[in-house]
């Protein structure tokens, strides 16, 4: 194939939008502006407003798509439908599925190898319908998680709004737990074009460390709760750390029903010991956390519990959305 280098300087082809020409043809018929005022003011050449205006070459440009519109529409709904149910479909999936469509219909295109289309093909399909699809990078679910009922959020959020009535905004918490490993992940890096294995030295365990975050809903932090994975705590494990850090160690290196007491012990009943009036905790559906003693504590301290519904952490945990991305991004860059 030739290929054709465009000089510099040189204007693209067809660089307007066709509603700035449909604008431009409309206010030259109508007598608002002659061709050359349509043209400069629409950035359209003069001689394509003058074509236009006159019924010429009113076809579309480029080489004719393989698919017509209304098949085109039909490919791209099929594609939004399977996403919506959870299943989205990738570049290859897009051109399995057109190979597919032209199968069954005994249409052999020659552009395309065995019908298979090639990435070009369904690049340029995302372009032409770049106003309904779009590349996202997706995160994996589990089944119980994607089944998250509208009633259950609903009856949420009219809880939570009757829970937090009157409450000052200083005296509510979210929490939630999450875990930093000491492996920094795979990173591009620059080798000799060809290497077969491009390798780092970097020790790391994969071991994972749990850690409790509480902050309240005008912006301050508590302090962290970390959580080893040990029978016994090493004094070093303790050093260098935040200020006012506590920490525990557990044999699975969660938070169990002990691990949780005493940071509610020494972390929230501090921060609630110093506030009068109702005070409101937001966090994890978790019944390994309300033991007996909790429960006192909150009843002793005007301590009221909103719990998330069941498998919606990963949509309605403001800590896990917004707060433990960026966290995590930082926490890399300090293993590097």
């Amino acid at each position: 194939m030739r290929s054709y280098k465009r000089r510099i300087g040189a204007r693209k082809y067809a660089d307007y939008l066709d509603e700035n020409l449909r604008k431009a043809v409309e206010d030259v018929k109508s007598g608002k502006l002659t061709v050359c005022d349509a043209g400069v003011k629409y950035g359209i050449p003069k001689s394509t407003v003058s074509r236009q205006v006159r019924g010429q070459h009113t076809a579309r440009f480029g080489h004719p798509t393989v698919f017509s519109h209304k098949e085109e529409t039909t490919i791209m709904q099929h594609v939004c439908t399977v996403a919506n149910w959870g299943f989205p479909v990738d570049l290859f999936d897009l051109r399995m599925l057109a190979k597919v469509y032209l199968d069954q219909r005994g249409r052999k295109v020659s552009a395309f190898k065995n019908n298979l289309p090639g990435i070009d093909w369904a690049r340029s399909f995302l372009r032409r319908h770049s106003g309904t699809l779009s590349t996202r990078l997706c995160q994996n679910i589990k089944l119980a998680r994607s089944k998250v009922d509208c009633d259950a959020v609903s009856k949420y959020f009219q809880n939570l709004s009757e829970t937090l009535k009157d409450v000052d905004p200083a005296h509510i918490v979210n929490y939630d737990e999450t875990n930093l490993s000491d492996d920094p992940g795979a990173t591009k890096f620059l080798f000799r074009r060809g290497t077969r294995y491009p390798e780092r030295i970097m020790n790391s365990t994969k071991t994972c460390v749990s850690i409790m975050f509480a902050g309240t809903a005008t912006g301050e932090l508590l302090a962290p709760y970390v959580v080893y994975k040990a029978e016994a705590m090493w004094e070093t494990w303790r050093q260098g750390g935040p200020d006012n850090c506590r920490y525990n160690r557990s044999k699975s290196g969660w938070f169990d029903s002990t691990c949780f007491h005493d940071w509610f012990e020494t972390v929230i009943i501090p921060w609630a010991r110093r506030r009068d009036g109702k005070k409101v905790i937001i966090g994890d559906n978790l019944s390994s956390h309300f033991t007996f003693k909790v429960l006192q504590l909150c009843e002793k301290y005007s301590i009221a519990f909103v719990c998330l519904p069941p498998n919606a952490t990963h949509l309605m945990q403001p800590l896990d959305v917004s707060f433990y991305a960026p966290l995590k991004r930082s926490w890399r860059q300090i293993l590097t």
